[in-house]
């Protein structure tokens, strides 16, 4: 039976990582790209796949899925669109920028029993994977302090302009750790504190610094432009040793895994693996089979209001927010 798909923004994201899984699967059709803006690419993939290119959301036709990965302050407006017409959506992260919007699409999806997911890729990386066995196994025993770097954020376009890109690298990549930490060490964060560095007038942010509260731990999460350009890092320490995960520099995707003993003794390693397509092929497994997704909608809720809290933090002066 065929997959009926519509794309809902088709940059270039989507045509490396979506597009590809979706025009090698014989079952699926590409039935419909909004894109108000085309680039010479997106023209060609349409006369190629067949697809009709729209430039209004009224315009698509009818289909059975979705995949949202537009600017990411668009996001909550185009799932609510794809919902409305009963498709199963896929939204690329961030999922939306407010959690009342996120409660909203997580009661519409469900209202529709349609299948909803959003785009941590990290939660079917191998090296992710393993290292969330391990402190679940107690291989690091009881974990105490978690240290998060990212360094480095898109250079230009819409991601800087806060109407679209909705904050800079706190929006655009701290996002990431807001759900992969609490999803790794298995416990729910219950306050923040945030300093963000002002972008200038008209301009998205320059990240800045979160310091994330679970029950017995604390995570120092570093999210600035600076640096090593997009460096991506993950520290885990625990009683018994520690984990250590890094995205290496000349990958989009993947995870290096080191895990350390207590005396600093190297227990395993594991090379990053690339999981281009990961997030699409799950997508459509779930459509065919009812088989889980690693984060739909309502997992995605704590990484919105994470990020959300640490905004109100920073404008409160370094305020301490509750995580209800």
């Amino acid at each position: 039976m065929t997959t009926r798909f519509a794309m809902i923004g088709c940059g270039g994201f989507a045509r490396r990582y979506h597009v590809p899984t979706l025009l090698a699967d014989a079952d699926v059709r590409l039935a419909g790209i909004f894109d108000p803006y085309p680039a010479p690419a997106v023209a060609e993939l349409a006369r190629r796949s067949g697809a009709r290119l729209v430039d209004t959301l009224d315009e698509l036709p009818e289909a059975d899925a979705a995949i949202v990965t537009t600017p990411h302050t668009l996001h909550a407006g185009h799932a609510d669109h794809a919902l409305a017409r009963g498709w199963a959506t896929l939204v690329d992260k961030p999922f939306v920028m407010k959690s009342a919007d996120a409660r909203r699409l997580i009661a519409a999806a469900a209202a529709g029993r349609l299948v909803n997911a959003v785009g941590f890729n990290r939660r079917l990386d191998a090296g992710c994977l393993r290292a969330r066995e391990i402190i679940r196994s107690g291989g690091i025993g009881a974990v105490r302090h978690v240290q998060t770097v990212q360094l480095g954020y898109e250079r230009g376009g819409w991601f800087l302009d806060p109407a679209l890109g909705g904050g800079g690298a706190y929006t655009g990549r701290g996002t990431h750790m807001a759900d992969i930490v609490p999803w790794l060490i298995d416990s729910r964060p219950t306050a923040l504190r945030s300093r963000l560095r002002a972008g200038p007038v008209g301009r998205a942010d320059l990240g800045g610094f979160i310091e994330l509260a679970f029950p017995g731990i604390e995570c120092l999460m570093t999210c600035i432009e600076e640096g090593w350009h997009m460096w991506d890092e993950i520290r885990i320490f625990g009683d018994d040793g520690m984990i250590e995960l890094r995205r290496p520099l000349t990958m989009p995707t993947g995870w290096h895994l080191a895990w350390l003993s207590r005396r600093g003794a190297a227990r395993e390693e594991r090379a990053a693996e690339p999981n281009e397509g990961l997030l699409t092929t799950e997508f459509l497994a779930a459509l065919r089979t009812g088989s889980p997704v690693s984060c739909s909608f309502a997992d995605a809720l704590l990484s919105v209001r994470i990020i959300e809290a640490a905004f109100e933090s920073a404008a409160a002066g370094a305020a301490t927010i509750a995580l209800a």
